[in-house]
Parts: structure tokens; C-alpha cells; sequence
């Protein structure tokens, strides 16, 4: 069995959410944001392949809240994307998510201590085994994990189809954990899969989007932009049917 360089690998993310939360806290730069996510993305792929090939429980608690109040704030910041993107942005409602956006920025600001506090607290308990399991129960776990997204992609539903992206980003993000030497021996249709996630991303972009118009409270009437949203998202999912749901991964 080969020495297991997964520790090495979330080792280097966290240093790269500290990085981007000390850069975040300091000149409020939304891509930081987004990259801190997607650390910690990578770090519960890796954590739920170690969980499954080594039998062991791995607390990520010190992630989560960090995780959750960065996406409230990616959220925003998605929405004020999308709604400029209209002929005719709606200036106030812009405005407004902005103003939101602002609140809950200096909420997540004054929390940063305590934040880069839980990220030592995880360097500390987490550790994998020192082995890498063999190439064969690499390739059982990511065969089985295929399977079970290509389950939900055959519901052709939009609950399924999120789900779907979610177990192919967490395989793809696993994948990369991986070293070249490891690669290689996995089957993985790296660039298939990077295509159509990136596909589900845009879609589901739009779809969160009528969502998170939808439940909440603004002064202004958000009905005209709903509309148009709710057909930009059919047109979106329609095609996502048809690309992807003639194949499997």
C-alpha cells in the first residue's frame, strides 16, 4: 500500500482557508469566498472516502459553521450576479441584497477569530491512517458512488438532479486528492465529469435563485423577475435532460 498523501492534501487546504479567510476578513474579496468553500468541499470528499475504506468516523463540526455563513453570503452574491444580468436590472432589489449582503459580511467578519480558532482545533484531531488502501478498493469505492449518482440522474427530477451534481463534484474533488501515479489506476472520466458538473452549476445557480427570491421578504415586487428566471431555468433543465440523462457516467 502506498503512503497516504490524503493527509497532505487536506493539510494544504486548510492552510488555503486560512489564507482566504485572513484575505476575506481583510478586503471583503467575494472569489475568497468561494475558494474557502470549496476547501471545505474537498476536505468532506476525502473524509467521507476515508470514512467508508477505513471504517472511521471523522468530525467535521469545526467546518460547518464557517461553511454555512460563508454561503449565505455567496448566496447574495449569486442572486445580485444573476439579476444584473436582466436588460433591465432591478435596481432597488439590487440594492437591497446588497444592503443585506453588507450586514451579514460584518457579522462573518467579527466571528473571524473564532473561525480561524475551530480551523486549529480540526488540525489537531484530524489524521488519517498512514496507508493509502490499494487500487482495487479505490476503484470498488468509486464505482459505487458512480452508481448511486447515476441513480438519481435516472429520476430526471430536479431534488435528484442536485443531488447527482453534488456526488459527481464529491467524486471529482476526491479524484484530484489523488496524485498521478494514484490517478491513472481510478477509472475516471475526469473531463466528463468537470463538463457536466459545471452544466448542473449554471442550472442550479438559477434554480436556488427562484428559491431564495421566492421565501424572502423585499419591499419591492419580485414577481416580473421570477417569471423570467422560472423560464430561463425550464430552458436550462430541459437541456440538462437531454444532454446528460442519455448516458451514464
Amino acid at each position: 500500500m502506498k503512503k497516504n498523501l490524503l493527509n497532505h492534501f487536506i493539510f494544504d487546504l486548510l492552510k488555503s482557508i486560512e489564507k482566504n479567510l485572513s484575505i476575506y476578513i481583510k478586503n471583503k474579496t467575494p472569489e475568497c469566498l468561494h475558494i474557502l468553500r470549496v476547501d471545505i468541499k474537498k476536505i468532506n470528499a476525502v473524509l467521507s472516502f476515508a470514512e467508508r475504506v477505513y471504517n472511521e468516523e471523522y468530525n467535521t463540526d469545526n467546518l460547518k459553521q464557517l461553511f454555512r455563513k460563508a454561503g449565505k453570503i455567496r448566496e447574495i452574491q449569486i442572486n445580485i450576479l444573476l439579476l444584473e444580468l436582466f436588460p433591465l436590472p432591478p435596481k432597488n432589489l439590487i440594492e437591497q441584497l446588497k444592503n443585506k449582503e453588507n450586514i451579514l459580511t460584518m457579522e462573518f467578519i467579527k466571528s473571524g477569530s473564532r473561525y480561524k480558532r475551530h480551523l486549529k482545533n480540526f488540525r489537531k484531531i484530524i489524521y488519517l491512517p498512514e496507508k493509502l488502501p490499494n487500487k482495487l478498493i479505490i476503484n470498488k469505492y468509486f464505482k459505487r458512488e458512480k452508481n448511486k449518482a447515476n441513480k438519481k440522474l435516472k429520476k430526471q427530477e430536479r431534488v435528484d438532479m442536485h443531488k447527482y451534481r453534488t456526488k459527481i463534484k464529491k467524486l471529482m474533488y476526491l479524484f484530484c486528492a489523488f496524485p498521478e501515479s494514484i490517478q491513472k489506476d481510478i477509472e475516471f472520466n475526469e473531463v466528463e465529469i468537470n463538463r457536466r458538473q459545471e452544466k448542473l452549476g449554471d442550472w442550479h445557480d438559477t434554480y436556488s435563485s427562484i428559491n431564495f427570491l421566492s421565501h424572502e421578504h423585499f419591499i419591492m415586487n419580485t414577481n416580473e423577475y421570477l417569471v423570467k428566471l422560472k423560464e430561463k431555468e425550464k430552458s436550462q433543465f430541459n437541456a440538462l435532460l437531454i444532454n446528460l440523462s442519455t448516458d451514464t457516467i
